[in-house]
């Protein structure tokens, strides 16, 4: 910007005003330029994912975007750009043009829809290397920040139509531009590969998804994570802005607003024309999601958890609360496909004081539950959202009363399982091989033959205890008393002495071992220089 300032101006002509005293403001087109690519992007990560939308707002069916040293390289085909946009851009960057055309290519750009190509070229350090086949002539358009854009007609060109867009610019982030492609290109028809790689399609962590045409040429989707809605905001079919919007069931949806707000919409545009149509939105996420209920006895668990959990947020606050409130939503204990649903989990806790039993889905339910049918498995978020809507209480199931005889051979099955637990390893057992025991356990074993006068001890599998048989001392190397008692040894053989006590062998310990056990640990010798 160049001359003096004045209190008011008095007329303006083009890109220049006439102060008071007859003195010119006159507004530099390069710092213009410059000011407008940095306001319209985030930064330079951005520049591919505009140059891909720039493709697709040409009808290109397939895109291709390649890292090369300092940026990218676009290709795709069936689909060109225009002399007269090539001859625009040139004549926006040319330092030598004058002021009133090249702000004239400037707007001409912007209204065509090729701003991509002038946010590429105006960045500071950018390079931009465009070529163009299928025109009656191939085109190619070249320029360097701080020198002159070139733009130069080829030989006859009779071959498929498609560019190929070279760009580069200084201080690129290649790894944020990408993994940001990859995001922003989610929902597009086309076909759009990254680095030789097709870029992921649909929601992340999607469940299910359905694609609208009203309210808004949209796609909705239930995810498997997520607290509120998610609004994935698209121009010409890449991902321009997101929105979340608190207060309403999770789910997302990626909607198309290209025919709704100018082609220089910012983001906050893009957020004000999306939401007079967020009510019908929601009403059709939840639609969707009653629909998808009838699949739920055919669901995994993770999926199944998550759509109740969305549907009875959704009955909380949405249209569609009091046909939510019908679906059969929870199982109960007595298994099979019965499900009860909110209303009816409300008028059976109201017989029943407001309190109902419920028990986690990933607990053991067996048969001793007292009142399976009207027991539910429920999670602890599921029993939380269900109390605010019905204010029932949720408690632990009440065991089931057995009669004389059930108890009886109750306390006989736990008592079979408790000596089945212990004889374990024991019957029938034999020795383990030295070969196959641990260093650990070697060491152990000799220390136990070395304290035991025969010297007959095994080591046999099994976690019960210590017993004799006819070839002498039988140790299972699985009991937690032995596998604990081996890192003592390890560490230090005197430990030995207090492992068969605990370990009751029946056999008396000498003296011995008790006296280097009690050196060793209990009675340690005074440090050099310790106070007496």
């Amino acid at each position: 910007m160049s001359g003096g300032a004045g209190r008011s101006c008095a007329r303006g002509v083009g890109r220049r005003c006439v102060l008071s005293g007859g003195r010119l403001l006159v507004i530099d087109i390069g710092s213009e330029l410059r000011t407008l690519c940095e306001a319209q992007l985030r930064g330079t990560w951005q520049v591919p994912a505009e140059l891909v939308r720039l493709a697709l707002r040409l009808s290109a069916e397939e895109v291709s975007v390649d890292p090369r040293r300092g940026g990218v390289t676009v290709r795709w085909r069936d689909a060109v750009i225009e002399e007269g946009a090539l001859q625009d851009l040139r004549s926006a960057l040319d330092k030598r043009c004058a002021t009133d055309e090249r702000q004239r290519a400037i707007g001409a750009l912007e209204a065509s829809g090729m701003e991509a190509l002038l946010w590429a070229a105006g960045l500071h350090g950018a390079r931009l290397w465009v070529e163009c086949g299928g025109h009656t002539a191939r085109l190619r358009f070249e320029h360097r920040d701080g020198g002159r854009p070139k733009l130069v007609e080829g030989p006859k060109d009779r071959g498929r139509a498609g560019v190929e867009i070279r760009w580069s610019c200084a201080r690129f982030d290649r790894k944020r531009a990408l993994a940001w492609l990859r995001a922003a290109t989610r929902f597009t028809n086309a076909k759009v590969s990254v680095d030789g790689r097709q870029a992921p399609l649909g929601f992340p962590g999607g469940l299910y998804h359905i694609s609208l045409d009203e309210p808004l040429p949209c796609r909705l989707g239930l995810t498997n994570a997520g607290e509120e809605p998610v609004l994935w905001l698209l121009k010409d079919g890449v991902v321009a802005a997101r929105a979340g919007v608190p207060g309403y069931p999770p789910f997302e949806a990626a909607v198309e607003l290209a025919g709704l707000v100018p082609r220089g919409a910012s983001s906050a545009d893009l957020r004000r024309a999306v939401t007079p149509f967020l009510p019908e939105l929601v009403d059709r996420a939840v639609w969707m999601m009653v629909e998808v209920a009838g699949r739920m006895p055919h669901m995994a668990e993770a999926p199944r958890h998550r759509l109740t959990i969305l549907l009875l947020r959704a009955a909380r606050r949405a249209p569609r609360d009091r046909e939510v409130c019908r679906l059969p939503l929870i199982p109960t204990a007595a298994g099979g496909e019965r499900r009860l649903s909110v209303e009816e989990i409300g008028s059976l806790a109201e017989r029943r004081g407001g309190i109902l039993p419920a028990v986690d889905p990933e607990a053991a339910i067996d048969d001793s539950l007292a009142e399976p049918d009207s027991t539910l498995v429920a999670s602890a978020e599921t029993c939380g959202l269900l109390s605010e809507l019905t204010t029932v209480r949720f408690q632990m199931p009440v065991p089931l009363e057995h009669g004389l005889g059930d108890r009886i051979v109750r306390r006989f099955r736990r008592a079979a399982a408790a000596a089945a637990r212990r004889l374990r390893g024991f019957l029938g057992s034999t020795p383990v091989p030295v070969s196959e025991l641990r260093t650990r356990e070697r060491k152990l074993l000799a220390a136990l033959r070395a304290a035991d006068p025969s010297g007959e001890v095994e080591l046999c599998h099994g976690t019960g205890g210590v017993r004799r048989t006819s070839r002498g001392i039988v140790i299972p190397r699985d009991n937690p008393v032995v596998a604990a008692g081996a890192v003592c040894v390890e560490e230090d053989p005197s430990w030995v002495y207090p492992l068969l006590l605990a370990l009751g062998t029946g056999e008396p310990q000498s003296q011995d071992l008790r006296k280097r056990w009690r050196t060793a640990c209990l009675d340690p010798p005074p440090q050099p220089g310790a106070a007496g």
